[in-house]
């Protein structure tokens, strides 16, 4: 009974199957669900063909085994970009949509092999699959930068003086001076291709001056430019290693009336407080220098007199003024004359004593000494005349001094005397002995 209820039922069903499939509406949706599943399938399957971009495809150079190696050429480079070792591309390729090309999935290498003169080569770079299997997945459509240029050549170095280039002109307000600039190195190595290193004809050091200085200016890092006969530079070229650090300064000094003066070295004591009248021509000047140089009383020393150069037959001493450091005179004057008044003073001629001479201490060695005669003492005439003038001398014995006699030099002074010096410079003999 069971059985035949449900045949029954399976009829009713397939009837009803049946004439749904004979329906028109029902096939037509039934093959539109067929067509985009297959099409779907199809699209998976082969994918739309896009552009892709990779970026720092890095780049790879070997120069070994090329003509340019054997012949001891050498690549030189124009800057980060066309450097072999850091060198990167970026390449387009043309493949499926659901492929993935990655900078992994591509070499880039550097042709060479045809550089065998000493000039600017244009190199081409060759992109490619790493893997033969990935040659039909994807098209190289094209490689930034196709190539790169380079010059081949031996290396050379030179030193170069630099040539100060002013950009511009300095500017200081009134009652001031600007120097001429200053560059922290005369010359600097130039290093590149042999063939534009012998062509430098100048190394320029280019300073920018742009405004009123008011004191003095310090300009850091300055462009360093190598240039030939024709005033061209090259990108191939390298001053000192690539960081030349040349710095340069414009002295911005302060002007002022000064009045010569001259200092004394060596002064007895007579002479500490009381000096003795010195004449200098010019006695006045017109200077520029740093403002913190010029003194308060605008008294400016030009030189020092040591009393043992200074007797009456040699009282007149000259200072060049290109001696000086860090003035400049506005007018001709290319030296100062000093004139030492020695009115009222003589000379006497005396001889050191051997047993007047000492030697300073020294745990090595003992010294005997001979006499040293014509000793030219200066003074007031009323006391060098005295015949009770006597003399003293020191003699420092050398650490590698060496049993034997040598001459040695002497300081020689007057006994007791403050107003009296001695002129010149003397030695005496000495027999040294190891104690």
């Amino acid at each position: 009974m069971g059985d035949a209820k449900d045949r029954e039922k399976n009829g009713v069903k397939n009837g009803r199957l049946h004439q749904l499939l004979r329906d028109q509406r029902v096939l037509m949706g039934i093959s539109l669900l067929l067509a985009i599943v297959v099409w779907l399938v199809i699209a998976v399957l082969t994918g739309n063909e896009i552009d892709r971009t990779i970026e720092n495809v890095p780049v790879r150079a070997d120069f070994s085994g090329t003509v340019a190696e054997e012949l001891g050429l050498v690549p030189f480079w124009s800057g980060p970009l066309t450097d072999p070792g850091k060198l990167t591309v970026t390449v387009v390729v043309r493949c499926k949509s659901y492929e993935k090309i990655s900078a992994d999935t591509l070499e880039a290498v550097l042709v060479t092999g045809n550089e065998y003169t000493a000039k600017e080569h244009l190199l081409a770079i060759r992109v490619a699959p790493k893997k033969a299997a990935d040659r039909d997945r994807f098209e190289i459509v094209s490689v930034t930068p196709a190539s790169i240029p380079l010059y081949f050549d031996i290396e050379r170095t030179r030193e170069i003086e630099l040539t100060t280039v002013l950009l511009g002109e300095a500017h200081v307000p009134e009652g001031y001076h600007a120097e001429g600039v200053i560059l922290s190195k005369k010359k600097v190595s130039v290093t590149g291709p042999a063939t534009l290193v012998d062509a430098i004809a100048a190394v320029n050091a280019q300073v920018v001056l742009d405004k009123t200085y008011r004191e003095t200016a310090v300009f850091e890092d300055i462009a360093i430019i190598p240039l030939d006969h024709s005033g061209n530079t090259s990108p191939y070229l390298t001053v000192e290693g690539g960081s030349p650090e040349v710095n340069a300064t414009l002295p911005v000094w302060k002007r002022a009336s000064l009045f010569p003066v001259v200092n004394f070295q060596n002064v007895p004591g007579a002479y500490l407080s009381a000096s003795l009248p010195v004449k200098l021509d010019p006695g006045a000047v017109s200077a520029a220098l740093p403002e913190a140089r010029i003194p308060p009383d605008l008294f400016y020393s030009v030189g020092t007199i040591n009393f043992q150069a200074l007797s009456p037959a040699t009282n007149r001493f000259r200072f060049p003024v290109d001696d000086l450091k860090e003035i400049r005179i506005f007018d001709e004057t290319d030296a100062f004359t000093a004139v030492v008044d020695m009115e009222g003073f003589d000379t006497a001629k005396l001889t050191l004593q051997a047993a007047q001479v000492e030697a300073l201490p020294n745990g090595r060695f003992s010294a005997r000494f001979d006499s040293v005669g014509n000793v030219t003492v200066v003074g007031p005439a009323e006391v060098v005349s005295d015949p009770a003038l006597a003399l003293a001398g020191v003699v420092e014995i050398p650490e590698d001094a060496r049993p034997g006699n040598v001459r040695l030099p002497v300081t020689i002074r007057v006994i007791d005397r403050e107003d009296c010096w001695v002129y010149g410079e003397y030695t005496v003999r000495v027999t040294i002995t190891e104690i």
